[in-house]
């Protein structure tokens, strides 16, 4: 890597700080915002006042907001998300068990779009308003409307129910019934992504089609797939790159619900349930992992369009 790419690098890095420490103060506000009395809820609706006082002591709630913040992002920054008002464990030992559910199950749905994503944008720029173009067009414009819960239940109803092939709930035993668990749920996750981007993708090669390096191409010969594949396609990378990161986000935050319908103990259903018990550390745990995994997505997309992409300059 360039002394000029590293330097791009870096500063998307330290680019992240002010970001971040946004995203702990929206996170610890939650508890202030939140309906109720925190210290009432831990220490339960009958204790007396003075165990009250003590617990909202404990949590630093009759601190000004500023010493609290500070404090809250020093116990994060140490690796502490907090304690579980209901269960009274580590919020950070819940959320490592969980994330590598959730992230599994967006990272599958995002490889499933992206596996049909080329091929139908493909398809779809080789003959611009043709049959072909307009019908997946359309599928796109349909799909984008398809509530994901609805979605989820319907590959419920009309593939796990009749075939038997996968679980309708939980993850099984094993790996070979995790994997067989996770097919349907990413594949409700790549159905939610999927239309944005095969329609992010037929645009930019159409808007290729005109390019000079193209014109060339065609000049020496080069027609039809072969200079879709070779020059629009691979030039589409590094956007596809960027609308792949969005959409990957948005599949992260789709696993809420996949994961409500398929009853899969990801970081999704443990937010709904912190959400309903009101269990306010383990939800202000779920929104900053949810957040910074969103961010660095957006950072790794970032990156490595400037590696990957010999059209951007950067200066050091």
């Amino acid at each position: 890597m360039s002394s000029g790419r590293f330097a791009f690098v870096l500063r998307r890095l330290l680019s992240l700080a002010p970001l971040l420490l946004g995203i702990l103060l929206l996170a610890m506000l939650l508890l202030s915002l939140a309906p109720g009395d925190p210290a009432r809820q831990v220490a339960g609706p009958r204790a007396p006042q003075s165990e009250v006082d003590a617990v909202a002591t404990e949590l630093g709630l009759d601190r000004p907001v500023w010493e609290r913040y500070v404090r809250y992002v020093g116990q994060v920054l140490g690796g502490d998300l907090g304690t579980s008002f209901k269960t009274g464990q580590a919020v950070g030992g819940q959320v490592v068990e969980q994330l590598p559910i959730t992230l599994s199950v967006a990272a599958l749905g995002v490889l499933f779009a992206l596996l049909v994503t080329v091929p139908l944008a493909v398809a779809a720029a080789r003959r611009p308003d043709g049959l072909m173009d307009h019908l997946i067009r359309l599928l796109a414009v349909f799909g984008i409307g398809l509530p994901t819960f609805w979605v989820a239940i319907m590959a419920i109803r009309m593939v796990a129910l009749p075939t038997g092939w996968f679980p309708v709930a939980g993850t099984g035993e094993g790996t070979g019934d995790f994997l067989r668990a996770l097919v349907l749920p990413s594949s409700v996750v790549a159905v939610s992504i999927l239309a944005p981007m095969v329609r992010s993708l037929r645009a930019t090669m159409m808007e290729l089609e005109d390019a000079e390096f193209v014109l060339a191409a065609r000049t020496l010969g080069f027609g039809g797939l072969s200079l879709l594949r070779q020059f629009q396609l691979r030039n589409a990378v590094p956007s596809l790159i960027t609308v792949t990161a969005a959409q990957a986000g948005y599949a992260l935050f789709g696993t809420v619900v996949v994961e409500v319908a398929f009853g899969l103990p990801g970081l999704g259903q443990g937010l709904v349930v912190a959400s309903s018990t009101q269990d306010f550390p383990l939800v202000q745990g779920y929104v900053i992992v949810f957040a910074v995994l969103v961010v660095l997505l957006y950072l790794v997309s970032d990156i490595v369009n400037a590696v990957v992409d010999p059209r951007v300059r950067i200066t050091a």
